[in-house]
């Protein structure tokens, strides 16, 4: 066949049937004997071999082992940057430091410095796009983000605006330029590529000239040194940081893979993946850059940091991802998988649902066919029919089986399989392969999770050093955008002040040790709890697997649990636990039932206080029913204890240990305290929010499961002992639904333990949010809380200080001095990000990687808390958490409430409606800290 011949075959329509199983049909478009692979870069890629097609994919780079990683260093950037001819230096920017107490410090943070801010007028425009009628596939003229971003880059509209525009990746433009007068529109239409006979493929684009940007605004923001906690959300400074953010954008993303409006970008080389073997080979681990600009400090900065994202591997096909999916070994026959149960293999096959996908056998002339999953087809190969034509016009039917191997001389190998359904049809699994760029939307489990963190974590240094790598590869001073704009970025990361704050000192029980702790992390010897529970009734559920315990090796368990309790302060029986074998398939529920009244009858009619729960190995279906049980049915406390651990003669008192640690509290103790100087004097009441989500997977399914909201708050003086209210709530809803009579059972539970009076004082520390819901927090949230405590009279409305944490952010601390051994700044180092109370604190020592600050923003202040008292409370909190030995990342009430949420999906239970009813913890444990 000559090659006009094969282009003319190609052109050949297959008409697809209108009222048969499908619409498979072929189309011009497709595979190419060589591809983008191996470059991760888009259309930057280079062609190279296809390769081998097995499991280890093809053309997949092998990454390195190691997060420390960095790669061939590049030119390092200039010492000194020129300002623009369209730019004028901005003046000294920066903070004075608010609070005094501690050890002044110099901090690096992974921040540049913008140096100069454009003289010349900035132009906005307002960009709208539309598919005219005759184009339109289904009446609709709304632009698919494949054709808005084929417009943008398309010759013509380039033609327009010139190489100064920059595009926000939503509706705005930016431009030194004037491309019309202000209020005026230009309009044109775009011919982009993939005409078909029945209709053009044009986008219509309209610009409207909207104005210019106020950048004195901005300047003078800067100098008022009155830094608001989200400059993002201010009506006058969002758009002048959307043209920031636009400009600096533009380089990167035609560069490296990254997605619309996105501020992550990721190349494909072998420094920057690594292969996450734990998911059968088809997921990797791709490190990238990340950039953003921000109001931070007080000046104006880009931030950049390094990101790590699971990625589909590139070229496997789809068949090896159902395989590793659903768990089943390559070696076994996925067909017979399926036949053998359709819904489980569709219900794991889902996740892959949404992402894009390559053919290659439709044509040896063009690159491969890259489509989107839209859905798993019910019918296979053989099943699926469309009609076809041949050369005389005559119209036949024939299945998809047939017709791959009588055209491509493909023998579908799984010919029983569901097929992919894309908008052009549906195609064969094994014929379709993962596309270049793919991120992995669910959460990784158990051994990929370790995988992923071992390649993610990088010691600070290391981290720094990928971070000065990242802003060469930025080189900002060569970029012709931002200089034709006017602006320039300093090439050293700022500096900032920043204090060590005092480290404070745990009191355990009075006569025992009470020596300071050291980096942060201290130790139990010669200590005993201040308040130790006493157990009088208890008993130990055992679930055996093929290596069973012998009952000599549990009852010499049992006696070190009582040896080291007892040098904690708990007071337990000298005889063992009541025991019982269980039955790991058995009823939970019966079993448990069955131990309670054992043991309350061995024990002289006391109920158990606490129920041990032994597993050979770590048990998910166990662990849920257990909880669920004890928690909501019988009202006892639970321990799990997982022999693999436990029986080891290395460390087994410092596991026994950490039992004890999270027995006393769920039994109503207090391990430990610190003495706060500010709690002495009011009634105080520390309380933490969260809500916790659906995970992407599970919002697949009908009806999706909810989303979990908690309330905890102490009720005693010392601000150490916890209660918790949980509930349910539609998925996805950030904000707390029911925040309001949860809050209401939170006061009442502290009326009852302090002589129905209420507390004076509530310092309230919510997680889970983002910068642009801080208002919306002060509104409903903050108003709530007032109008109960207004409802439950009293002499005078409790004060109220609101405190947002952000966790999510990728500002780091580098120490100038001293730090840690993994070059972290050390513990209790605090920098402030407003002359207001908002601030970035480290107050824990890292076990590994780099240590992210935490972010602390007071949205409401009725306790006029100063600076340093704000800072060191703060920070002494996160050395308060009851079941370690070191401080913490974040303060123990936002810990404490993301854990009862958690603990919440466990006390769900499904009627045979299908309705999610949320059981809620026993009455006998509001006063008990369950969740640990």
């Amino acid at each position: 066949m000559s090659g006009q011949q094969g282009r003319d075959n190609r052109r050949r329509s297959i008409s697809p049937r209108r009222d048969g199983p499908s619409n498979y049909r072929e189309r011009d478009s497709g595979y190419s004997g060589s591809s983008t692979r191996g470059n991760f870069r888009g259309d930057r890629g280079g062609r190279s071999g296809r390769g081998d097609r097995g499991r280890d994919g093809r053309g997949s780079f092998q990454g390195g082992h190691s997060g420390a990683l960095i790669g061939p260093s590049l030119p390092d950037l200039p010492a000194k940057v020129d300002v623009p001819a369209s730019g004028r230096k901005l003046p000294e920017m920066g903070l004075k430091m608010v609070g005094k107490v501690g050890t002044s410090t110099k901090i690096i943070v992974n921040h540049y410095e913008l140096q100069s801010l454009p003289t010349t007028k900035i132009y906005q425009y307002q960009i709208r796009m539309r598919v005219p009628e005759s184009s339109q596939r289904r009446g609709s003229e709304k632009v698919s983000a494949a054709q808005e971003a084929k417009a943008i880059v398309h010759a013509s509209f380039q033609g327009t605006v010139g190489p100064a525009f920059v595009y926000d990746g939503v509706s705005m433009g930016y431009s030194p330029q004037k491309l019309c007068e202000i209020g005026t529109k230009l309009t044109s239409m775009i011919d982009l590529f993939g005409h078909t006979t029945e209709r053009p493929n044009q986008v219509e684009v309209t610009i409207l000239n909207t104005g210019t940007l106020n950048i004195a605004l901005l300047v003078n923001y800067m100098q008022s040194k009155k830094m608001l906690l989200n400059p993002m959300g201010s009506e006058k400074l969002e758009p002048l940081l959307k043209w920031l953010n636009a400009v600096y954008r533009s380089d990167p993303s035609s560069r490296f893979v990254t997605r619309p409006n996105a501020n992550a970008y990721f190349e494909r080389t072998p420094e920057t993946i690594f292969n996450l073997q734990s998911t059968g080979g088809i997921l990797e681990a791709v490190r990238g850059m990340f950039q953003t600009v921000q109001i931070r400090f007080g000046k104006l900065t880009i931030n950049v940091d390094t990101t790590t994202t699971a990625f589909y591997v590139p070229d496997r096909r789809l068949t090896d991802l159902c395989h590793a999916l659903l768990g089943i070994p390559y070696e076994n026959n996925l067909e017979n998988a399926y036949l053998g149960n359709k819904e489980k293999f569709l219900a794991g096959a889902s996740r892959l649902i949404g992402i894009h996908f390559c053919v290659h056998h439709l044509s040896p002339y063009q690159n491969p066919l890259k489509r989107r999953l839209r859905n798993l087809t019910r019918s296979n190969a053989i099943e699926t029919t469309f009609e076809i034509k041949d050369g005389s016009g005559s119209v036949s039917e024939i299945s998809v089986y047939d017709h791959f191997q009588n055209k491509y001389d493909i023998k579908l190998r799984y010919p029983k399989l569901p097929l992919a359904h894309c908008k052009d049809g549906d195609f064969p699994l094994e014929v379709c392969f993962s596309a270049p760029g793919e991120r992995y939307k669910e959460l990784l489990q158990g051994a990929e999770t370790a995988d992923f963190i071992k390649f993610a974590t990088s010691p600070a240094f290391t981290r720094h050093k990928q971070i000065t790598e990242n802003a060469k590869k930025l080189h900002w001073h060569e970029l012709p955008v931002p200089i034709s704009h006017g602006l320039s970025v300093e090439t050293k990361m700022i500096e900032i002040p920043g204090r060590i704050l005092p480290a404070p000192t745990p009191q355990y029980l009075r006569g025992t040790d009470q020596s300071a702790p050291s980096m942060g992390v201290w130790n139990l010897r010669n200590k005993k709890l201040l308040r130790p529970a006493s157990i009088t009734s208890w008993g130990m559920l055992y679930f055996p697997t093929s290596k069973r315990q012998g009952l000599a090796v549990i009852e010499e368990f049992s006696r070190a649990i009582i040896g080291n309790f007892g040098s904690l302060g708990i007071e337990v029986p000298s005889r063992p636990p009541t025991f019982l074998m269980g039955n790991p398939q058995g009823a939970i529920d019966q079993m448990i039932g069955e131990l309670g009244a054992k043991t309350q009858s061995a024990f002289g009619g006391i109920k158990p206080q606490v129920l041990f729960f032994a597993f050979d190995a770590s048990s998910d279906f166990l662990y849920k029913g257990i909880k669920h049980a004890c928690d909501v049915k019988f009202g006892v406390a639970s321990q799990v204890v997982i022999f693999a651990k436990a029986l080891k003669n290395n460390g087994q008192d410092q596991y026994i240990a950490n039992l004890g640690l999270k027995v006393n509290v769920k039994l109503g103790g207090t391990n430990s305290i610190i003495r706060e100087k500010v709690f002495q004097d009011n009634r105080w009441m520390i309380m933490g929010g969260d809500t916790s989500h659906p995970t992407p997977g599970q919002l697949r399914q009908n009806p999706p499961p909810p989303s979990f909201s908690a309330l905890v708050a102490t009720y005693d003086r010392e601000c150490a002992a916890y209660t918790a209210v949980t509930t349910g709530q539609p998925p996805t809803e950030q904000l707390i639904s029911s925040f309001g009579a949860m809050f209401k059972e939170i006061i009442e539970r502290y009326k009852v333990k302090n002589g129905d009076k209420l507390p004076e004082r509530i310092l309230y520390y919510r997680d889970g949010l983002s910068e642009g819901q801080f208002q919306q927090i002060k509104d409903t949230e903050g108003q709530a809380m007032k109008q109960v405590c207004e409802s439950l009279g009293g002499s005078s409305r409790p004060r109220l200080t609101i405190v947002i944490c952000v966790k999510r952010h990728h500002t780091r601390m580098f120490p100038t001095e001293r730090g840690d051994k993994n070059g972290n700044v050390l513990p209790g180092t605090v920098v402030e990000n407003s002359m207001d109370n908002d601030i970035f604190l480290v107050a824990h020592a890292g076990l590994q990687g780099t240590n992210r600050p935490t972010r602390y923003a007071v949205l409401v202040d009725e306790n006029n808390l100063s600076a340093d008292d704000f800072q060191r409370i703060t920070n002494n909190l996160c050395w308060s958490y009851a079941r370690a030995t070191r401080a913490v990342s974040v303060v123990p009430p936002v810990y404490y409430a993301d854990q009862a949420c958690e603990r919440a999906k466990l006390h769900v239970r499904h009627n045979d409606q299908g309705q999610s009813i949320l059981g809620g913890a026993h009455a006998d444990l509001r006063f008990s800290m369950y969740w640990q």
